[in-house]
């Protein structure tokens, strides 16, 4: 019993004594009690109500993320294919200006020998490789005009990966039926200058020049120092491209 519940109990056993009676006291008190409790326990379950509330009401007015709309493709993020192969061979040959368009193409994805098929629609016929690498080393091979297989040999982003006939260069029986072009492609970093010594001794046109990058070029015309290569390297991962260009039939 609490101190104030005490006192209560002795003013109310007062005044029932003054005024005879008392019947009703313990009754009274029993109520009172009752009363605190209801109250306790209504003030408890209210408390625990507002906090579940609250919480409800957190979850439904969270505000939803904006709906994700679909954006348009940049093209230009796009990724293109690389190296990319261009539309048309520009022909400078003295007066004669003008541009031939692609008529075949073939792209690779490791580097090594390949042999490309095309069938030329002119005597102008023109070839460009492309190498994601601009330092790879490129060797050419072709049918020349008296039959026998010749080219040259170039660093890949110089302009000069490729060959070009007219009506006085095109071998006899060019238009007769399907061509082939014969491509050598080596990493930048390949032992170009120890397989050259090795085989040929580095000398260009019979003279030494140091093994220098002319030499060097001139040694990758060499079958010999193909091959070693290739078998010493095998097939590296590099992408590479080459296209053919011609004039229209007619």
């Amino acid at each position: 019993m609490t101190h104030t519940e005490s006192d209560l109990r002795e003013l109310l056993t007062r005044r029932a004594r003054e005024q005879g009676g008392g019947a009703g006291l313990d009754a009274i008190i029993r109520r009172g009690r009752r009363v605190r409790r209801t109250r306790r326990a209504f003030m408890a379950g209210a408390a625990a109500l507002a906090v579940t509330t609250v919480a409800l009401a957190g979850m439904q007015l969270r505000p939803a993320g904006p709906p994700v709309a679909q954006q348009p493709v940049d093209s230009a993020q796009v990724e293109q294919p690389v190296p990319e192969v261009p539309g048309k061979f520009e022909v400078r040959l003295g007066a004669k200006q003008f541009d031939m368009p692609l008529i075949h193409s073939e792209r690779f994805d490791t580097l090594g020998a390949r042999t490309v098929t095309f069938t030329p629609t002119s005597t102008y016929t023109g070839s460009k490789v492309l190498c994601e690498d601009p330092r790879a080393w490129v060797v050419t091979t072709e049918r020349l005009k008296g039959g026998e297989s010749g080219g040259g040999a170039a660093r890949c982003g110089d302009g000069r990966g490729g060959m070009h006939h007219d009506e006085l260069s095109a071998p006899d029986g060019w238009l007769d039926g399907p061509q082939t072009l014969k491509v050598w492609v080596f990493p930048s970093d390949a032992p170009v200058r120890e397989v050259a010594k090795a085989v040929t001794g580095c000398r260009m046109f019979g003279k030494d020049t140091g093994c220098d990058e002319s030499a060097q070029l001139h040694a990758l015309t060499n079958p010999k120092v193909r091959e070693r290569l290739l078998a010493e390297l095998g097939e590296r991962p590099g992408r590479w491209a080459v296209g053919i260009y011609d004039r229209p039939a007619g």
